[in-house]
């Protein structure tokens, strides 16, 4: 396929051509919509076990886990929360104005059972893998790949090399059946639109300029304040010099919408900047996989919108619900374009809402998606940097 051909058959094109169909020939979105299903199917089908392998080579595979990746996933699980925290409290204040059942979504009243402590606990915390696996419960396959991976630092050199290699083996596998899946993707997302809008209130439609501004509220906040605020107490620098060093993994990431597809940018980057390889080749794998800020952010704004158009009063302890469950599902994410879209899907079914509400989602992702992706990598290349200053100084203090 060349160029041209390229940009005529993409997602944006998919998602515009959406739009105008249910616009001018709303009558025929169900004869389409189950193209929408299949795609969504078959991302839920290949995502699952992508999610479990690439954390599982991920944390199995460094060779100084506690020192560096330990120490990477503290900064990580602290600046997820921090920005999970963010998007909610905007949500929560830019949503008020919000009408239930605002977009033709059918308002539903989720039962206090589907937030209580009890269903939290199940949530994360797994008791049938098979069973997991079966249902497709992200938070379980997640909890289940730390756990192998933390076991297997316990086994057999060769036993750990042989389950090690069969990882990344399998996660080659599975990212080229998923980039064959994604040919599909304009196609898919074209027919969910579709099927999603075709009785869309569009008036309503523009009353959401609430979402809009939240997300960017959020997302300069975390981007421009907490991470370089983060950067200067940790790692002792100014950022904007460090900003300007990584201006490339930031454009690639802004660009592409894809964290994997900036990976290498980033290694490369991050040790012409004088981190350590030893440093990038582990956090920086670790980032692409668990350290999802941008997406935490928006998540927890989208949950928190998708609520107040269902009528759902939302109550501290579902706040807090609903941070922990973007805190750890955003950690699942795919690093690719749209990688959101399944996982969306099953934080839907988490929080008891209609499969339809992704319309909203669909709607407003590929405006996002571009940005909240470079937030991520931004995520990445600061934990990197204070990692390796860190590191650094404790080694250099044990040698004096």
């Amino acid at each position: 396929m060349n160029a041209n051909k390229r940009k005529f058959y993409s997602v944006p094109v998919g998602l515009v051509l959406g739009i105008l169909l249910a616009v001018l020939f709303p009558a025929g979105a169900p004869y389409v919509a189950w193209l929408g299903q299949v795609f969504v199917s078959v991302l839920k089908l290949l995502i699952l076990p992508l999610i479990l392998v690439s954390i599982y080579a991920s944390l199995a595979g460094g060779t100084e886990l506690r020192q560096i990746g330990g120490r990477a996933l503290l900064y990580y699980l602290v600046t997820t929360a921090i920005a999970a925290a963010i998007g909610t409290a905007l949500g929560l204040g830019f949503s008020q104005g919000v009408t239930p059942g605002l977009l033709d979504l059918p308002p539903v009243a989720p039962s206090t059972a589907d937030f209580s402590v009890e269903r939290l606990v199940s949530n994360f915390i797994p008791s049938n893998m098979f069973a997991s696996l079966a249902a497709g419960n992200v938070l379980h396959i997640v909890f289940i790949a730390v756990l192998a991976a933390l076991a297997s630092r316990r086994i057999a050199a060769g036993h750990r090399a042989t389950l090690l290699g069969g990882a990344h083996a399998l996660d080659a596998l599975l990212m080229q059946s998923l980039g064959a899946a994604l040919v599909l993707a304009p196609v898919g997302v074209a027919a969910l639109v579709y099927a999603g809008l075709a009785t869309m209130d569009w008036a309503g439609v523009f009353q959401l300029r609430s979402f809009v501004w939240a997300v960017g509220l959020a997302a300069l906040l975390h981007a421009v304040v907490i991470l370089p605020a983060l950067y200067r107490a940790r790692a002792g620098r100014p950022p904007w010099p460090f900003v300007i060093a990584c201006r490339e993994p930031l454009l690639t990431a802004l660009s592409t919408a894809s964290s994997n597809a900036t990976y290498p940018v980033s290694k490369r980057a991050l040790e012409a900047a004088g981190i350590s390889e030893r440093v990038t080749s582990l956090t920086l794998p670790l980032g692409a996989t668990l350290n999802m800020h941008g997406s935490a952010l928006y998540q927890s704004i989208l949950l928190i919108f998708m609520s107040q158009l269902a009528g759902a009063d939302l109550s501290l302890l579902q706040t807090i619900y609903i941070v922990l469950l973007t805190m750890a599902s955003s950690a699942g994410t795919a690093g690719i374009p749209g990688g959101g879209i399944a996982m969306m899907a099953f934080m839907l079914n988490l929080l008891g809402l209609p499969q339809t509400y992704l319309a909203l989602y669909l709607v407003v992702d590929r405006f996002f998606d571009y940005p909240i992706t470079a937030i991520n990598v931004w995520g990445d290349l600061v934990v990197a940097a204070i990692v390796d200053r860190e590191v650094r100084h404790e080694e250099a203090s044990a040698s004096v």
